[in-house]
């Protein structure tokens, strides 16, 4: 809670903050004629003073709007929908935060005068009342995770994991997490996959993977969760157990359909490191398309030299997303990489070294290609004329700080 004596600085603070947002709106819109950006200043006073002052700070998102609105009429002799628009989130915004604002300082202040009718006309009663009436104050506080993490009261704890308020549950999901309590998992579980916020969602996943293999199981059956939020979620903190188990079926989520959720699982898997690699190098070879290319992403984060000619087998993979990650992959072992891919090209039929070549064209780092000029001279010539002409072009594109190399 703020100090008192910090209070009476408010209407200065905000005085200040309405007189810069003015200068900037003289200067920049009226003088300079920029439209946006500028004006994202305004939500510093206009969201402080619905804090501060619940919808009595209304009126500072009004002027604003109404300032804004009417220079744009005075500049361009029209309001379009854009400023119309920017002008209603100024006050849209604040309302909703005052009614809030509103809201809890009038719970507080029924909870101070409950405790001050405690003390009021049964005075008489003198230390039962007191006692009772501190009973009451912690029993409506929320619950404090760190000094219950400190005492070691994981049911206190478990008990927080279902207060209505997200942050008690963030900090309670934390405090287990660091107490690696492995009775804790079904109730994170449960808030992991709970039409929460994410923020919460998310210190579950985390609290989970810190609590390691008494979780691994769970979370496993998490990965087919219908919420892809919390499938990428458990596969994340699956990939940070490490527990070998989870390999299987996080090869099998890189066929998910959300993309997303293909991409983490990928990133999950490489963190297993050259365990992976066998089963991965199987997905490579024979997985429909969407795993193929999540196993050549694992691949590439794992850098395992045993999977150097499954790659290259998957460079003349008939899908291009599977070719593209491939190479990239390739490109990330270095120098021997790029050899393998230049060997590939000059042994590669007509057919195959056009696909090889369009999945060169996407790569998506164009700094990548920069790799191969060291190797240029073991090319032969229409691969050597048809990457240096690919890196050319992307030079152009990146601007004239890039030299080009030479031949």
């Amino acid at each position: 809670m703020e100090h008192p004596d910090l209070q009476r600085f408010r209407p200065a603070v905000l005085a200040t903050l309405v007189a810069v947002s003015v200068a900037l709106e003289l200067v920049v819109h009226v003088a300079l004629g920029m439209e946006t950006v500028y004006s994202h200043f305004f939500y510093f006073p206009i969201v402080l003073g619905a804090v501060w002052y619940g919808l009595r700070g209304i009126p500072i998102a009004l002027f604003l709007s109404a300032l804004y609105l009417a220079d744009t009429l005075f500049l361009s002799g029209t309001i379009g929908f854009e400023p119309a628009a920017r002008a209603a989130m100024f006050v849209s915004i604040p309302l909703v935060i005052g009614l809030v604002s509103d809201s809890m300082r009038k719970k507080h202040d029924r909870m101070i005068a409950g405790m001050a009718g405690v003390h009021g006309p049964q005075a008489a009663a003198g230390a039962g009342h007191v006692r009772r009436g501190e009973a009451l104050i912690r029993h409506l506080a929320p619950p404090n995770a760190k000094k219950m993490r400190e005492a070691g009261d994981v049911p206190g704890l478990v008990r927080a994991l279902g207060h209505k308020d997200p942050g008690v549950q963030y900090a309670a999901a934390e405090a287990l997490g660091e107490l690696r309590e492995p009775s804790a998992v079904p109730p994170l579980m449960d808030l992991l996959a709970a039409d929460r916020y994410s923020g919460v969602r998310w210190k579950a996943a985390e609290a989970l993977a810190r609590i390691g293999e008494p979780a691994v199981v769970p979370l496993v059956g998490a990965l087919h969760h219908p919420d892809e939020d919390v499938r990428w979620k458990a596969a994340i903190a699956l990939g940070e157990i490490g527990d070998g188990r989870a390999i299987p079926p996080l090869v099998e989520l890189l066929g998910d359909p959300d993309r997303f959720v293909q991409s983490r699982a990928a990133y999950a898997l490489g963190e297993f490191g050259t365990r992976a690699t066998p089963l991965l190098c199987l997905a490579l070879a024979n997985g429909p398309p969407s795993v193929r290319r999540g196993a050549a992403l694992a691949l590439q984060k794992i850098r395992d030299l045993a999977a150097l000619g499954d790659l290259l087998r998957a460079a003349g993979d008939p899908d291009g997303s599977v070719r593209s990650a491939a190479l990239e992959a390739l490109m990330h072992h270095g120098e021997e990489g790029y050899r393998r891919i230049l060997l590939y090209l000059s042994a590669s039929q007509a057919t195959e070294r056009a696909k090889v070549f369009q999945a060169i064209r996407e790569v998506s780092n164009p700094r990548l290609l920069q790799g191969f000029v060291p190797l240029l001279h073991e090319a032969d010539g229409e691969s050597r004329e048809f990457i240096l002409s690919v890196i050319g072009a992307g030079e152009r594109n990146d601007g004239p700080e890039e030299s080009s190399p030479g031949a």
